[in-house]
């Protein structure tokens, strides 16, 4: 269970979504059918408005901008890494890999890389990780990640299944995150 304020409707809410990721971010914003019904989910739960939970809750659906008020000044390298996601997902590729840069938490880093190719792997994604570049040996690459996304959402000839690999792996990705965000068991002791 959660150590955080996660009410049920939330989880329930989580639950309904489809188990990918937009690769870009939802143009209608917090005025979408899924902003409206996040932004009434959340003012209905005992979360902080600055809370990194709310952050990953606007991600999970693509919506960046009010994620984005609550990473932009967050110091921490978990808001770092997050800010690395909502850059990815504005288009904002250099600035995405700049914020990514800015985690400087090996731990954590090296915990979402295990968790990402275990799962990458698990799911039989890994050949496409891989040809993409952003799996190179054992290790995940976030900012390799941004560059994969650059590639699909730029490019003409990307297949749908080179687009559903990729919001799938987004999920993994954000689904991992969520772990961490609300203290989980995804970061190994020591």
């Amino acid at each position: 269970m959660n150590s955080l304020p996660v009410n049920e409707k939330i989880l329930e809410w989580l639950g309904s979504l489809p188990k990918t990721l937009p690769l870009r971010a939802v143009d209608s914003g917090v005025r979408s059918v899924e902003g409206k019904q996040l932004s009434g989910l959340i003012a209905d739960s005992e979360l902080a408005s600055d809370s990194l939970v709310i952050a990953m809750l606007w991600l999970r659906v693509g919506i960046i901008e009010p994620a984005h008020e609550i990473v932009q000044d967050g110091a921490t390298p978990l808001a770092s890494y997050l800010h690395g996601v909502v850059h990815r997902l504005e288009g904002d590729y250099w600035n995405a890999k700049y914020w990514f840069r800015q985690v400087h938490d090996k731990r954590l880093l090296q915990s979402i890389s295990i968790a990402m190719v275990e799962r990458i792997e698990m799911e039989g994604l890994l050949a496409v990780a891989k040809s993409l570049k952003f799996v190179q040996g054992s290790q995940f690459s976030p900012a390799e990640f941004v560059t994969a996304h650059e590639q699909i959402n730029d490019q003409a000839k990307a297949t749908e299944e080179q687009k559903l690999a990729m919001e799938s792996i987004a999920w993994f990705e954000w689904e991992n995150l969520w772990q961490v965000v609300t203290n989980t068991t995804l970061l190994p002791p020591g």
